[in-house]
């Protein structure tokens, strides 16, 4: 009974445990760029020779926020002139991370300042790293956001019915590429919400829109601007990065860390350079519930 019972643990154990990576495959720590493994110096040099360079991320997953922890202090050491740009706050928080990167304000200001609890759904133990990192290295970090009332308004109005000094002088968004078209159309269809799928379409894109325009303004003289973001926003070079490159900022990097639980990566062109991570459990909030309630 007892050599049973060990044997069963064994196997439980077994289970548990992951299968280790075949030779030539990749592991955690890996960077994937151009089908084959790179140095991270390499990925790190090419990166900083940008104008923009966007990280995507899974909001709930604490990996992604320290693999953008190491990517920021990497290319922070190439440029003396980098510039942070969060997803996670709208373009009133900019007053607030002023004060913040200045060290005028607590991590408490900072956060209700912000209004990060009612802006964010997920928690600031997070990002404050970052925010950290900004400060010591006196980083200007940007709101890349807009306010969710008015990207419900740009996606009920249309942009055009709305004057661009209400819109912070955004400019509309150019048509998305068929194949994000077609992606958005699959989540949408996944998840039927009461607006039609083009409400749905406009609200996303003057999403993306706006964060292109934030760092497009932010990169303006010569500067990096990082843009931190949710991965669905960035991948396959849409999203944000087609905004930029039809505003003509065309020196961009995408960024993308990814879970190596496979010997390749499986979807080839989610980003320029893939990090990979140690198997993570899923995210808790779909794609679909961020881009509705954003």
């Amino acid at each position: 009974m007892r050599r049973l019972r060990l044997f069963t643990l064994g196997l439980m154990l077994a289970a548990l445990t992951p299968p280790a990576l075949a030779e030539g495959c990749l592991a955690p720590g890996d960077w994937w760029q151009h089908g084959s493994v790179t140095e991270a110096s390499r990925v790190m040099a090419r990166a900083a020779a940008q104008d923009v360079v966007l990280i995507g991320e899974r909001h709930d997953q604490m990996a992604d926020h320290r693999f953008e922890l190491h990517t920021l202090a990497g290319l922070a050491a190439h440029r003396d002139d980098i510039v942070i740009g969060l997803e996670m706050l709208p373009r009133r928080a900019q007053p607030a991370l002023d004060a913040w990167v200045n060290g005028e304000l607590s991590e408490d200001e900072l956060l209700r300042q912000s209004r990060w609890d009612e802006t964010w759904g997920f928690e600031a133990a997070m990002y404050l790293p970052i925010f950290h990192f900004a400060r010591m290295n006196r980083i200007p970090l940007v709101a890349l956001n807009i306010a969710p009332e008015l990207r419900r308004r740009l996606a009920d109005e249309g942009f055009d019915a709305v004057p661009p000094a209400e819109r912070h002088g955004i400019a509309p968004p150019a048509a998305p590429s068929p194949a994000y078209r077609q992606r958005l159309r699959a989540v949408y269809d996944a998840h039927p919400l009461e607006r039609p799928f083009t409400t749905f379409l406009r609200a996303q894109l003057a999403w993306d829109t706006a964060m292109a325009d934030a760092l497009a303004r932010a990169s303006a003289g010569g500067k990096l601007a990082v843009g931190i973001m949710g991965r669905g926003h960035m991948q396959h070079r849409d999203g944000v990065a087609h905004q930029l490159d039809k505003r003509g900022v065309h020196h961009q990097m995408t960024l993308l860390p990814v879970p190596a639980d496979s010997c390749r990566p499986q979807t080839p062109g989610l980003a320029d350079a893939l990090y990979m991570l140690e198997a993570s459990p899923a995210p808790k909030a779909g794609f679909m519930e961020r881009l509705d309630t954003g």
